[in-house]
């Protein structure tokens, strides 16, 4: 196990219609997932606004989730990644998806689970595997036994 470099995944419990939806559809308790850096900048896609970087600070109805395998090297690529994104749109269509099961073919633009779990990717890192980011949900991710409280 690696040293603790203050990187999390944050999965939130969101409280509004789209974040209602995503939970029933997945039957999960999660509808948001985000990177939580050392220095409190928050790496996300979000609704309306797309990937961006933020100094939201999550209180309730947030479970923050340590990956202990991950290096100090590997968490600086997930940054980069995410960073690199900055600027993209949110994928509305993709969320269609966990509605529909349609599998949706990739595009330059993400919703929130598939942002995190292509980083890691990126990073050498494969939170779930035999499946494709863009099917991952908050809850899905929630899951991956390479995450811990």
């Amino acid at each position: 196990m690696n040293e603790d470099t203050g990187h999390r995944i944050l999965l939130f419990h969101g409280r509004g219609l789209i974040s209602a939806l995503i939970r029933w559809q997945t039957r999960g308790q999660f509808s948001h997932a985000a990177i939580l850096c050392p220095n409190g900048d928050v790496l996300e896609s979000w609704q309306g606004t797309g990937v961006r970087e933020t100094r939201v600070s999550p209180g309730n109805g947030v479970t923050r989730f340590r990956v202990p395998y991950a290096t100090a090297a590997q968490w600086a690529q997930v940054e980069t990644f995410c960073r690199m994104e900055i600027g993209r749109k949110y994928d509305y269509l993709a969320i269609a998806r966990f509605v529909s099961r349609r599998h949706m073919g990739e595009n330059d633009r993400w919703f929130c689970s598939e942002l995190v779990f292509s980083a890691f990717v990126f990073a050498g890192i494969r939170l779930l595997a035999r499946i494709d980011a863009s099917e991952v949900s908050p809850q899905l991710l929630s899951l991956s036994p390479m995450l811990t409280e």
